[in-house]
């Protein structure tokens, strides 16, 4: 049987439906439905889980988050899971907006881990922490991901937007986005039905603001009460839908990219105002950083469907499929597929087949004169389309080519 940090009380609605003035928009139509988790103004703790590890959970006074006076403080060693938890009842919110706090740079603290009941498996969506490095980091099963080096005693917003078709997790820090296409912490999530918070190691940290959000039900653009007699617009058969990859470019950068996270993060930027980017789609950065991550690998280490035409964002086709894409030639110019607007040139770091080349700029890490990094060309359809020549690192601002698809 559970414990509870406060006996229930029917003034306090911890779960409602706020009211948001301007409707905030959701990017494919309407509005998002938000629900607001706590902001602890009320003083209490109802609805929360008491700690069972070693630490304390209070509705403290001591600092609010956005000019607030109360927030949910949490001191001390919890150990994994054993601090304050929330019962979020298996929903799948595609936001999930907290602000989040440390006290300091010591151990690991402030985790807020979104997942499931199944504790002993570790299963869920994703762990969110602050290091001992100073930094906040996504961490699944597999990976730590860096977010920002953080200021100790300071609020941050976090902003999570999470993909229930691929998986993944998209993270922005007081709104600038910082990790796109994190896996979830266990594929097998189809819900969250916990919201933890706790120190690891002791120390003390606060949350602060908590709302998810989901998109509600799109509305009816066709009906039919069959009071015509007509029923020519009902047919037995579903459509297809062309299902493609679509090259596009994410911006350009010298040599020090920042390595696989930073293309892909340039990505992820760039598809958020690109046009011709299919709607949810998953979006890395194509690029060979190291004979561990290839272009060619990509179907394997990032599922990249290998049946699908692939286009630039005008539709305009560069290749039948993942094959063609990579047998030394392409059907047309970047520049003609839309995928740059201008003659350019690009890093790859691939020889034509895909496979790393020599020059990576270590790794797309080093923007120094003593590297180089093998580019590509947008106005050639030979093997110099991805394999071209290579470019003293930091030299010139080169551009990054990105990979778009619907899982």
């Amino acid at each position: 049987m559970r414990s509870s940090l406060a006996a229930p009380c029917l003034c306090a609605a911890l779960f409602l439906v706020a009211a948001v003035s301007p409707a905030q928009t959701y990017p494919d139509a309407g509005t998002k439905a938000i629900a607001l988790i706590d902001d602890f103004e009320d003083g209490n703790l109802d609805g929360w889980t008491a700690p069972t590890g070693a630490c304390t959970a209070a509705n403290s006074t001591d600092t609010g988050a956005d000019s607030t006076t109360r927030s949910l403080k949490v001191q001390g060693a919890c150990g994994l899971y054993q601090g304050a938890w929330y019962d979020l009842g298996g929903w799948q919110p595609t936001g999930v907006t907290f602000w989040v706090r440390a006290e300091a740079l010591i151990g690991s603290t402030a985790y807020v881990v979104l997942g499931d009941n199944n504790v002993a498996s570790n299963n869920g969506a994703v762990f969110f922490m602050a290091t001992n490095a100073g930094e906040f980091i996504l961490g699944n099963s597999t990976a730590s991901y860096k977010l920002i080096s953080y200021t100790a005693g300071q609020w941050y917003r976090v902003d999570l937007t999470l993909d229930w078709v691929g998986k993944t997790i998209d993270a922005s820090i007081d709104g600038v986005p910082r990790q796109y296409n994190v896996p979830f912490r266990s594929s097998s999530t189809t819900s969250l039905t916990r919201l933890h918070f706790f120190n690891f190691s002791s120390g003390t940290a606060y949350l602060d603001q908590i709302s998810m959000s989901s998109p509600p039900p799109t509305l009816d653009v066709f009906q039919d009460e069959f009071e015509s007699a007509d029923t020519t617009a009902w047919s037995s058969t579903v459509p297809a839908q062309t299902q493609r990859l679509v090259l596009y470019d994410g911006g350009s950068v010298s040599g020090a990219i920042g390595g696989r996270s930073g293309a892909d993060v340039m990505c992820g930027v760039a598809a958020a105002s690109a046009t011709g980017i299919p709607t949810h789609a998953t979006t890395r950065a194509f690029l060979s950083v190291s004979g561990e991550d290839e272009i060619r690998d990509m179907p394997a280490r990032y599922k990249v469907p290998t049946d699908r035409i692939v286009t630039g964002p005008n539709w305009n086709e560069v290749a039948t499929n993942w094959a063609d894409l990579l047998d030394g030639t392409i059907a047309m110019y970047l520049l003609t597929a839309g995928v740059h607007t201008e003659t350019n040139f690009w890093y790859s770091g691939s020889l034509s087949d895909g496979s790393v080349s020599a020059y990576t700029c270590t790794g797309w890490t080093d923007g120094s004169a003593m590297f180089d990094g093998s580019y590509g060309v947008t106005q050639v359809t030979s093997s110099a389309w991805i394999s071209s020549n290579t470019a003293t690192c930091g030299s010139s601002a080169y551009h990054v080519l990105c990979l778009a698809w619907r899982p």
